[in-house]
């Protein structure tokens, strides 16, 4: 069982996903019904739990990266991540800190855009943070309070 200690290891280095070990499985040549099974080994022994990656991986695009939520959505559905834990994992990031993130963003992309259109300058901002994934109601509703980069 070589290929379940590489995947130990693979686990234990960094939180993984099931998508993410399985993926590594197949490029390492392993049979289905054996990639089944170290899958199986891994959850019980505790290096796979695709709930605990799913809110590590929220929480850490969230804080480090300022990810918002539609972009932490999308990356974790194409690591095949279920809606449920998805939206639990969406639910853990405190609201109060996601409004502020988005203002510390607005303000300091209100600063690097060099335009004197106001309106200009508000749609390079908007721009900015639906890339990063925020929502555009969310962005406008901060916008509106913020009278330095508001257009009307």
């Amino acid at each position: 069982m070589d290929l379940l200690l590489k995947a130990e290891r693979f686990c234990a280095y960094q939180e993984r996903c099931r998508f993410e070990v399985e993926k590594k499985l197949r490029e390492r040549k392993a049979k289905p019904n054996e990639i089944s099974k170290i899958l199986s080994s891994l959850e019980e022994d505790g290096y796979l739990n695709d709930e605990r990656y799913t809110k590590n991986f929220a929480s850490g695009k969230f804080r480090i990266k300022r990810w918002g939520k539609n972009k932490i959505r999308a990356e974790l559905r194409m690591k095949k991540i279920s809606e449920d834990l998805i939206s639990n994992a969406l639910d853990g990031i405190d609201e109060e800190e996601y409004f502020k993130t988005i203002q510390h963003l607005i303000n300091k992309k209100s600063r690097e855009v060099k335009s004197q259109n106001s309106k200009d300058k508000t749609r390079k901002i908007l721009m900015f943070l639906l890339s990063r994934g925020f929502e555009s109601e969310l962005i406008w509703r901060v916008l509106k309070k913020d009278p330095e980069t508001s257009s009307g």
